[in-house]
């Protein structure tokens, strides 16, 4: 018999009470696919590149910066170049890669030589598979 403290659905029981049962995993999953918030257009990015250009607040300012009218865009490079000449490495990195550009990595095999790839199979019907993947046919 059950604790008058549990919860119990309506049939007196727990079943279907899990936040994992099938039944509340598939009701969520078609809120996620109605709800606007779960598109891209809400991504965290999305909503910081929205705000870059909002007035900062004052009490997030250094001293001498108050009173300026700066944006969060602009504080936030005021902020960097101050780390940076503060000697901050990890921030002297992020503004030598944001000034002057990634350096590239190449990529090679051995030698500056070609990436060589092995693939094993285990059965014919693999080994078909795989000769049509890279003649470019679907499987």
């Amino acid at each position: 018999m059950a604790k008058s403290t549990e919860k119990l659905n309506k049939n007196g029981d727990r079943r279907g009470m899990s936040l994992n049962s099938q039944k509340n995993i598939a009701s969520a999953l078609k809120v996620l696919k109605g709800n606007n918030h779960a598109k891209k257009d809400y991504s965290i990015t999305c909503i910081l590149k929205e705000m870059a250009n909002d007035p900062a607040p004052e009490r997030w300012l250094e001293v001498e910066d108050k009173g300026k009218g700066y944006t969060l865009r602009q504080a936030t490079a005021r902020r960097i170049w101050i780390e940076a000449v503060r000697g901050n490495a990890k921030i002297i990195g992020e503004l030598m890669d944001r000034t002057d550009g990634k350096v590239t990595q190449p990529i090679g095999g051995e030698g500056g030589g070609p990436v060589i790839t092995k693939i094993l199979v285990t059965s014919e019907q693999d080994k078909e598979n795989v000769e049509r993947v890279t003649k470019g046919e679907r499987t």
